[in-house]
């Protein structure tokens, strides 16, 4: 009875960790993760807040979507309307990240999804008379469709 009972037990340990592991690799969707009204701020001088609106997320090729939308300073960005520009989403790593650049063709922006509602990364920004990459964190505000 014994030997019965630690095979079973073994092997709904096993069940487990499988369970576990499956879960813990289990793949954000950015077609929907992503789609939503983001806020946040850049580690800049002035004109820290800023606003990210995606509009939309197609797939491009394996682990690879281009996402549309808008990016800027928040009272600005609100106010726009339409599509807004293209954004690169790519999946490295099991992480997803955006790449775009920023204001007037300017400011190269580079994100990475932290947890559900969370993007965490860099903007290039002049200071000094130089390029320096800058701190820039969003969080989502309202998720889904956004015009």
């Amino acid at each position: 009875m014994s030997n019965t009972i630690r095979s079973y037990l073994g092997l709904s340990l096993q069940v487990l960790l499988f369970a576990v592991t499956t879960v813990g690799f289990a793949q954000v969707d950015p077609t929907k993760a992503l789609i939503g009204t983001w806020e946040g701020q850049a580690q800049i001088s002035k004109n820290m807040e800023r606003t990210l609106i995606i509009n939309s997320v197609k797939p491009t090729g394996s682990g690879e979507w281009v996402a549309r939308g808008r990016f800027g300073l928040s009272r600005q960005v609100e106010t726009e309307k339409g599509g807004g520009q293209e954004m690169s989403v790519s999946l490295k790593d099991n992480e997803i990240f955006i790449e775009f650049v920023g204001t007037q063709g300017k400011a190269p922006v580079r994100l990475k999804l932290v947890g559900d509602n969370k993007l965490e990364g860099t903007i290039e920004a002049f200071d000094r008379g130089r390029v320096a990459e800058r701190r820039i964190a969003f969080e989502k505000v309202k998720a889904g469709e956004t015009k």
